[in-house]
C-alpha cells in the first residue's frame, strides 16, 4: 500500500487544501500547475523565492525548522460506505426486512455514492484536522509524525478481488491480535483506522450515521491503548431531497461525522478510563 509522511504544518497544510495522500506524493506537495489567475508567473516566484529561503538561511537554522519526531501515527481513512433502508414491513420479521432492504436497494446504492462524493477519504482527513485529533487522541503534534495510508476498502470490491479480500484478511487478523499493521519498528507508535462509514434509516428511528474505529497505541512491543467499535449521531437533511438542499446535507454528513468521531474518542478509542457505573 502506498503511504505519505506528513510532518507537523505540512500534514495541516494538506489536509485543509484538500490535497489527497496519493496527489501529495505524486507531486511532491506541491501541483504540476499554478492557479490559472496565476500561470507561469507565479509558479516562477513561488520557484525564485522558495531558491531564495534556501539559500539565506544557514544549514543549521534550516534542520532546525522541521525537527524530526520522535513518534509516528499511521492513519487509514475509509472508503467502505454503507447504507441500509427499513421501512413498515422490516417491523414483520426477517422476511419483511429482506423484501424492504430489497425494494430499496436502488436508494440506498444512490445513499452510498453521495457519501462518497461528500465524505471522501480527503474530506475525513479535513474534519479531522478541524477536530485536533492528536491532541483528543492525547498524542502529542510536536512528538507524533502523521503517515497517511491507502483507505480501508469498500466491502463490494472486496467481494470480487481475490488478493483484495486476502489483503483484509490479514489486516483484521492483525488488528485482532494487537499486532501492527506496519513493518515500522519505531518503539513510540500509533495506529488509527477508518473501518466503514454506515448510513441507517429505520421508521421508528429516524436516519443515523454510524462511523467505526480502531486505534491502537504502543510503548515498544506493548499495546498500551486499544479501542474499537462505532458510534452514531442523527441525520435530518441528507440525503438531499432535491439540488436546493446539497450544501445543508454535505454540511450536516461532515458534521456528524466530526461528532462521532469526537463521541467515538471519549466513549470507546481506550485514550480516557471508563466510568465506573454506580
Amino acid at each position: 500500500m502506498k503511504t505519505i509522511n506528513l510532518t507537523g504544518a505540512l500534514a495541516l497544510a494538506l489536509v485543509s487544501a484538500g490535497i489527497s495522500a496519493s496527489a501529495a506524493a505524486q507531486n511532491g506537495a506541491m501541483p504540476d500547475t499554478a492557479p490559472e489567475t496565476g500561470g507561469e508567473i507565479a509558479t516562477q516566484a513561488i520557484e525564485e523565492s522558495a531558491a531564495e529561503a534556501v539559500i539565506d538561511a544557514p544549514p543549521a537554522a534550516a534542520e532546525e525548522a522541521m525537527p524530526a519526531k520522535p513518534c509516528e501515527l499511521h492513519i487509514w481513512p475509509t472508503e467502505n460506505y454503507l447504507g441500509i433502508k427499513m421501512g413498515l414491513l422490516s417491523g414483520f420479521g426477517a422476511i419483511g426486512a429482506l423484501i424492504d432492504q430489497e425494494g430499496n436497494k436502488g436508494k440506498v446504492t444512490t445513499i452510498k455514492d453521495l457519501m462518497r462524493e461528500y465524505l471522501g477519504p480527503d474530506v475525513q482527513l479535513q474534519e479531522l484536522a478541524k477536530l485536533d485529533y492528536l491532541e483528543k487522541l492525547k498524542l502529542s503534534p510536536a512528538e507524533y509524525e502523521v503517515i497517511v495510508h491507502e483507505p480501508t476498502p469498500w466491502n463490494e470490491d472486496v467481494k470480487g478481488n481475490d488478493e483484495l479480500k486476502a489483503e483484509v484478511k490479514a489486516m483484521n487478523r492483525k488488528i485482532k491480535r494487537g499486532q501492527r499493521l506496519t513493518d515500522s519498528t519505531n518503539p513510540c507508535y500509533a495506529e488509527l483506522v477508518t473501518t466503514h462509514i454506515f448510513y441507517h434509516k429505520a421508521m421508528m428511528y429516524g436516519s443515523n450515521l454510524f462511523t467505526g474505529w480502531v486505534f491502537h497505541k504502543y510503548d515498544g512491543d506493548t499495546l498500551v491503548t486499544k479501542g474499537k467499535g462505532q458510534v452514531k449521531n442523527p441525520l435530518e437533511e441528507f440525503p438531499p431531497k432535491d439540488e436546493s438542499m446539497i450544501p445543508a446535507a454535505q454540511t450536516e454528513l461532515r458534521t456528524a461525522y466530526s461528532l462521532d468521531f469526537a463521541e467515538w474518542v471519549e466513549k470507546k478509542s481506550g485514550v480516557y478510563a471508563k466510568k465506573k457505573r454506580r
